[in-house]
């Protein structure tokens, strides 16, 4: 249990490591012990100041510039070796400089909300990457992004929520390390397609489904027989019985968000949620009764409403 949270939680906890160090936002508070300064969040107009000193804060291991308008990335950011995490969310990026190629400790990527239509074939060079945010990217050409994608060896975590997605190129399956895929809001994904290739990635343990309008699963739901967690989050129409006997087919998934979805109750055969050890229903709208009965009915079964 405890390993199966670490996994479906990795993303928060990888944040909360970095917070346990200070994050400064001002360039006049960093220098005062610029030794010291391993998390900068980097305030816009700041960043002609940042510039002209980052060479004085090259411990920096991870740099936050978001919701700057940015069209292009400064150069002086490359310089900064150290950098493990780099967060570029809410600008108006569209490439990656060829330095960029500098930061090879890059553990983790995050370009959500820019304007990228091809992705950086820089990425694929950084040897320490494991984590790829694209969300909110809709103008990218996939077909060609999935190529670049597939040549990330250690890629584990990657977020393509928000991209009108209908299909899952083929190519992902090389992906052989991948564990969580946020496929959240992309409402015309074909699933039956989608989950023909994510069952090749015999690796992923988590998919985010959340805000896609889905009322049934294909069958072939059932390949992915090595899912531990699926987020259903806010998916209204899902007609939830058909969900459940469905789920019987997949014995290792242990952790069930359900979040969010008008729910007033769920099936009287919960057989499909029995092997459940986390079943996450908060803000539905069940009767005390209800929820007493969910209860019983999944004794081994942590029941969060």
């Amino acid at each position: 249990m405890k390993k199966l949270l670490v996994i479906l939680l990795f993303s928060i906890l990888q944040y909360l490591a970095h917070a346990q160090d200070k994050t400064y936002s001002s360039v006049y508070e960093a220098l005062k012990t610029p030794d010291t300064v391993t998390s900068f969040d980097l305030n816009c107009d700041e960043l002609d100041h940042f510039s002209k000193e980052v060479e004085k804060l090259l411990n920096i291991k991870s740099l936050y510039v978001t919701d700057c308008n940015l069209e292009e990335i400064p150069d002086v950011i490359t310089r900064l070796s150290n950098l493990r995490l780099i967060n570029l969310e809410a600008n108006n990026l569209t490439f990656l400089p060829k330095q960029f190629i500098q930061l090879d400790k890059l553990s983790v990527v995050n370009l959500r909300e820019n304007k990228f239509e091809e992705l950086p074939e820089v990425l694929a060079s950084l040897p320490n990457l494991r984590e790829i945010d694209l969300a909110g990217n809709p103008k990218l050409d996939f077909s060609i992004a999935f190529q670049i994608l597939s040549k990330v060896a250690n890629l584990d975590f990657l977020y393509l929520s928000d991209n009108h997605l209908v299909k899952i190129p083929d190519n992902l399956i090389t992906l052989n390390k991948l564990k969580e895929l946020h496929l959240k809001n992309n409402p015309k994904l074909d699933l039956e397609q989608a989950f023909d290739v994510l069952s090749k990635i015999r690796s992923l343990k988590i998919l985010a489904l959340s805000d896609n309008n889905f009322k049934v699963f294909p069958k072939n739901l059932k390949s992915l027989e090595n899912l531990e967690g699926l987020m259903l989050d806010n998916n209204s129409d899902l007609l939830i019985q058909d969900l459940v006997s469905k789920l019987e087919f997949l014995p290792n998934l242990k952790v069930l968000l359900l979040r969010n979805n008008n729910l007033l109750k769920l099936p009287k055969n919960l057989k499909g949620f029995s092997s459940l050890k986390i079943l996450e229903l908060s803000n539905n709208n069940f009767s005390i009764e209800e929820k007493k009965r969910i209860q019983i009915a999944l004794p081994n079964t942590k029941v969060i409403f």
